[in-house]
C-alpha cells in the first residue's frame, strides 16, 4: 500500500473516532441533564409536600382547678399579728378614760373609784388579767384572744320563720368577720343550722370551722328557711354538732352563738343546758340571741309600719335561751330595739359583758 493511501485511511479512523467521542460526550451529558433535572423536581415536590401538609394538632393544655387549702392550725405566734388599728386603740383608750375625744361611757350606777381587782376578768379559761376597770379587762380580754385564736359557730334556726335572719347573715357574714377579725386576726367561722326532728330535707347540717369567707358563704348560700310546723325546734341536735364537731382548735377560744325564734323541745331542755356545761367546763362559751317576735316588738314595729303596745310583749330573751347562755358562761341578748343583728352578734363573739366597749367600736356598722 502507498504512502498516500495509509494517510487516508488513518484519517478516516481519526475522524471516525472524533465522531463517535462526540457522540457518546453528548449523549453522556444528557443524562447528567436527566439526573440533575429529576433531583431539582424531587425538592421542589417534597417542599410543596412540606408546605401543605397540616401542623401536628397538640393536645389542649388542662390545669386542675386551684385548691382551696386550710392553713394549719396556728399560722403565726398570735403575737406576731399585725395590731389593731389606731382607731381600735383610741376607742378603747377612750372608754378607758385616756383622754380622747370620743364620749367616755357612763360609770354604772353604784361604780366606785377604780381599785386593784381581786377575780378573773372575761370568762373561760386563761382570760383576763384582773384588772378592775371595764375597759381594762376588755384590754386584756383581746390581747388573750390575740394570743390564743378564736373559734366562732353560729348555730342558726333554719326553719321557716327565721327566712329574714338567713337573708341577714348572708349579706353581712363578711361584716362579721372583718369586725371580729380587726380585733382578733386568728379568728375562724363555723355554721351549724337545724330545723326539727320531722323534717324531710335535713335535721342538722354544718360547716366546720373554716379562715376561708368564701367557704364559709358558699354554705350559707345554701340555706332556705323551710318547716318548723310545731314550736319547739331541735336546738339540742344543732348545739351537739357545734360542740362536739366543729373542728375546734386545741387553745383557741370557743365560742357557740345560738340564732333563733324557739325553744328546744321540753324534754331536751335539759340535756342542751348540759351541752351547754360541757363547752364552759373546756373554757368556751355559748351566747343566745333570741330573734323571736315576743322579745322584738321593735321588729314587729318595722314590718307593720306603725307602733305596737309593747307591754304585750317581753322585754329581754325567752327563759331556755337565758338558762342555755347562762350554763355556757356567756350572755342572752334580743335584737335591743336593732332591725340587723350585725353588731349583736359581733358583741356577743366579743363577751356581752363587753357592750359598752363594742358599742363605741362598732359605731356605723
Amino acid at each position: 500500500m502507498s504512502a498516500a493511501r495509509r494517510i487516508l485511511v488513518w484519517s478516516l479512523l481519526l475522524l471516525a473516532s472524533f465522531a463517535l467521542h462526540l457522540l457518546l460526550t453528548r449523549e453522556a451529558g444528557r443524562g447528567l441533564e436527566l439526573t440533575a433535572g429529576s433531583a431539582r423536581e424531587r425538592a421542589t415536590d417534597r417542599a410543596i409536600e412540606l408546605a401543605v401538609i397540616a401542623p401536628e394538632e397538640r393536645p389542649e393544655l388542662r390545669f386542675d382547678p386551684p385548691l382551696e387549702l386550710e392553713p394549719p392550725l396556728m399560722l403565726l405566734a398570735a403575737s406576731a399579728a399585725t395590731p389593731p388599728p389606731s382607731a381600735v386603740n383610741l376607742a378603747m383608750r377612750a372608754a378607758a378614760g385616756a383622754g380622747s375625744e370620743l364620749p367616755l361611757p357612763a360609770l354604772a350606777p353604784g361604780a366606785g373609784p377604780p381599785v386593784q381587782g381581786l377575780g378573773t376578768a372575761g370568762f373561760g379559761s386563761g382570760i383576763g388579767n384582773g384588772l378592775s376597770n371595764s375597759s381594762n379587762r376588755f384590754a386584756a380580754y383581746v390581747q388573750g384572744l390575740r394570743d390564743s385564736g378564736l373559734d366562732v359557730v353560729f348555730v342558726i334556726d333554719a326553719t321557716g320563720s327565721m327566712d329574714w335572719v338567713i337573708d341577714e347573715v348572708r349579706r353581712r357574714v363578711g361584716d362579721i368577720a372583718d369586725a371580729t377579725r380587726t380585733l382578733v386576726p386568728l379568728t375562724r367561722f363555723g355554721v351549724v343550722a337545724y330545723r326539727d326532728h320531722d323534717d324531710p330535707e335535713f335535721v342538722v347540717r354544718q360547716q366546720t370551722l373554716t379562715f376561708s369567707l368564701a367557704k364559709l358563704a358558699r354554705f350559707i348560700d345554701t340555706l332556705e328557711a323551710k318547716g318548723g310546723g310545731s314550736w319547739q325546734e331541735a336546738v339540742y341536735a344543732g348545739l351537739d354538732v357545734a360542740v362536739n364537731r366543729a373542728g375546734w382548735r386545741p387553745g383557741a377560744k370557743r365560742v357557740v352563738l345560738l340564732i333563733g325564734d324557739a325553744p328546744p323541745h321540753e324534754n331536751e331542755l335539759g340535756g342542751t343546758i348540759a351541752l351547754a356545761r360541757e363547752l364552759q367546763r373546756s373554757g368556751g362559751q355559748l351566747s343566745a340571741l333570741d330573734v323571736s317576735n315576743d322579745s322584738n316588738p321593735a321588729l314587729i314595729e318595722a314590718s307593720l309600719g306603725r307602733a305596737v303596745n309593747r307591754a304585750l310583749y317581753r322585754d329581754r330573751p325567752m327563759m331556755q335561751f337565758e338558762s342555755i347562755a347562762e350554763a355556757g358562761g356567756g350572755s342572752a341578748a334580743t335584737m335591743d330595739g336593732d332591725i340587723h343583728i350585725t353588731r349583736q352578734l359581733v358583741t356577743l363573739i366579743m363577751g356581752g359583758q363587753f357592750s359598752t366597749e363594742m358599742r363605741l367600736l362598732l359605731e356605723g356598722l
